[in-house]
């Protein structure tokens, strides 16, 4: 509890709150949410585990007003997974993304419990409008063998060329709980259109962000190589990356609701712009 309590005070220095999302997110309610994730168990992708946590979040968005499509798909060793696509009305202008599944070693809160919690905040204050949230399966390749992050190529497959020209940010929400370095990462050595701008909305925020280049290390590879460009949104690093001690206690509601309110910002910030 001390641990948790000083680095919300420590978040709340970083990052002095900004008027406008701060009331349109809660890192309380959405910590409930990972709680709820992580209380399932893991949840690889293709697992029993996986597709009560979908249920899980189809519930969320239906009450939320997003019409909700289940995309499956099948795993390079059998069985299948899925992707919890929700959709708002009219011709879709923004992404935003998190993936559901974890690894079998622990109980995934912060890899990926976070991101999926910080996306349906990112969804709440987004009702009625054109834009496009989905928690992805599959996306860890240690667990399913595969060179790519199945759900979100599975997303690009359903999402036509002429879509992809109307979309002004892709976002992906991943690890978003834990950690001291506040960062937006994507696969070029500078920052693509969806990193300019969710950068340029952090300095807007006065949120403290710095750009992390990778090699393609979540959903954002798959989109961006796809012919979406999209961004990462992440706090680095977690100790606890991938291992059992991955529990919700860890997670710091005050990262999370930093994370979704940047994401909200730059969303709502697109879609406003010619």
């Amino acid at each position: 509890m001390r641990r948790a309590l000083l680095a919300g005070l420590f978040v709340a220095f970083l990052i002095p709150p900004s008027a406008g999302t701060a009331e349109q997110v809660d890192g309380l309610r959405a910590k409930r949410f990972v709680r709820q994730l992580a209380a399932m168990g893991p949840r690889p992708a293709g697992s029993a585990t996986e597709r009560r946590a979908g249920a899980l979040v189809a519930k969320e968005l239906r009450a939320l007003g997003y019409r909700v499509v289940i995309q499956r798909f099948r795993l390079p060793e059998g069985g299948f997974s899925q992707n919890v696509v929700g959709l708002g009305p009219g011709a879709t202008r923004a992404v935003v993304v998190a993936h559901l599944d974890g690894v079998p070693e622990g109980p995934a809160a912060n890899d990926n419990g976070s991101g999926v919690a910080a996306m349906l905040e990112v969804a709440r204050g987004l009702r009625g409008r054109p834009v496009l949230v989905a928690a992805l399966g599959a996306e860890e390749r240690a667990w399913t063998a595969s060179k790519v992050h199945l759900g979100s190529a599975r997303l690009m497959r359903g999402i036509s060329v002429a879509g992809k020209r109307r979309i002004r940010v892709a976002l992906s929400l991943d690890m978003v709980g834990v950690g001291w370095s506040f960062e937006v990462r994507g696969l070029e050595p500078a920052p693509n259109r969806s990193s300019r701008l969710a950068l340029a909305t952090a300095r807007s925020l006065r949120y403290r962000v710095v750009y992390h280049p990778d090699n393609g290390l979540s959903d954002h590879a798959e989109m961006t190589r796809g012919g979406l460009p999209a961004t990462w949104i992440q706090w680095r690093w977690d100790p606890c990356w991938h291992t059992p001690c991955d529990t919700a206690d860890r997670i710091v509601p005050a990262k999370v609701s930093v994370a979704a309110g940047l994401a909200l910002a730059t969303v709502r910030r697109a879609i406003r712009s010619p």
